[in-house]
């Protein structure tokens, strides 16, 4: 609690002079959804137990600008009666020219592409892909200070929504992230008190994941990155009152890898969007856990207001030695299909109607066929 407090005073101290001095323009975004609520999910929650599926949900945006070179942002996501700061960090632009850059506090996390299309205004969808959300088994609360092959099993046939996922977009990390360009490479350089695959508030280890995301405009409607990461991911809070183990094991031993492709494409009303990972975990008392996850999306405008959309998405985790000779995956496999059509009554309103399809490999007690009409409004 101190070390949050001490996080909170840092922000507040670097904010509110800035918000003091520059010009605050308030605004919001809110999305009302329907879909066949008798369908079980377990593939679109966050780790606080929302969705994008969920009947109501409301983000306000506080963009404040300084002057020409600094700004700050805050946004804060409002579901029924939650209340949740979501992200709250000062920018400072020109640092040296357009080469360097600089964002601190809350960020966004640093790295892949999706980030500024997580918005139902740019997000021709509804769900977020598998990639940024699914919670895998690995779960440290459940797995405890020393994890077992038993214990994975078991999350297999009893999922939570508090597993890591590859990436998690829904929370932001406290850190500070360093980008810039230089003709038509863009580069940024980060490092977070959280993860990648579990953001944090709060600083709970001595040593911070690094992360790196470069990438090259070929022109406008084509782009080729790649995106980096490597530290800890778990805090001394996840293990330290689970298990019986002494000494404690020191969650910065543990680390947490992997490295992707970003790939975009566009021609007239045409655009593609595809990315991937393979990432690494490491757990007390388990083998390294390995996956693979990805996606492709693509979106077509039938018409200034009309428009159609794909997007196919796999998790494959890897295999894992369960007994002498003997090999399985340490996760079950999941693929998704989500298909929609949208509608743009005016620039600040999107009507969308989409279909979900998430199948799991080896077990279908979580498979779910989710159908839903999501109305978006930005307002001032």
């Amino acid at each position: 609690m101190k070390k949050i407090k001490g996080i909170s005073i840092i922000l507040l101290a670097i904010l509110l002079p800035l918000g003091a001095r520059a010009d605050v323009q308030v605004s919001g975004l809110a999305d009302f959804v329907i879909r066949n609520s008798r369908e079980k999910d377990i593939t679109n929650f966050t780790f606080r137990g929302f969705s994008n599926f969920q009947t109501i949900r409301t983000r306000l945006f506080f963009d404040g600008i300084v002057d020409d070179n600094t700004a700050f942002f805050a946004q804060v996501l409002v579901n029924l009666n939650t209340f949740q700061l979501y992200g709250a960090y000062a920018q400072f632009r020109n640092l040296y020219h357009n080469y360097l850059n600089a964002n601190l506090g809350i960020i966004p996390i640093p790295i892949g592409s999706y980030g500024p299309r997580t918005y139902s205004n740019k997000n021709p969808l509804i769900g977020t892909p598998l990639l940024y959300n699914f919670h895998t088994v690995l779960d440290p609360y459940n797995l405890g200070q020393n994890g077992t092959i038993a214990e994975l099993r078991a999350g297999k046939t009893n999922r939570s929504i508090y597993g890591v996922p590859v990436i998690y977009d829904a929370c932001w990390s406290t850190g500070a992230e360093l980008y810039g360009t230089a003709g038509k490479f863009d580069y940024s350089l980060g490092l977070m008190f959280g993860s990648v695959s579990k953001p944090s508030l709060d600083q709970t280890r001595d040593m911070p994941q690094f992360t790196t995301h470069l990438t090259y405009n070929f022109q406008p409607g084509f782009k080729l990155g790649m995106s980096a990461f490597m530290g800890p991911y778990m805090s001394e809070g996840d293990i330290e009152e689970y298990g019986a183990l002494t000494p404690v094991p020191d969650p910065n031993d543990f680390f947490n890898t992997g490295i992707g492709y970003e790939f975009y494409y566009s021609a007239r009303f045409f655009e593609v969007y595809s990315e991937g990972y393979t990432t690494n975990w490491e757990y007390p008392g388990l083998p390294d856990l390995t996956a693979l996850a990805g996606y492709m999306e693509a979106k077509y405008k039938l018409h200034p207001r009309w428009y159609i959309a794909g997007r196919f998405d796999l998790v494959e985790p890897g295999q894992i030695e369960v007994s002498p000779g003997v090999e399985e995956k340490w996760d079950n496999p999941l693929k998704r299909y989500e298909i929609g059509v949208g509608y743009k009554p005016s620039r600040t309103k999107t009507v969308k109607l989409v279909s979900q399809i998430n199948r799991f490999d080896i077990d279908d007690t979580y498979d779910s066929d989710l159908i839903a009409i999501q109305i978006s409004a930005l307002f001032n």
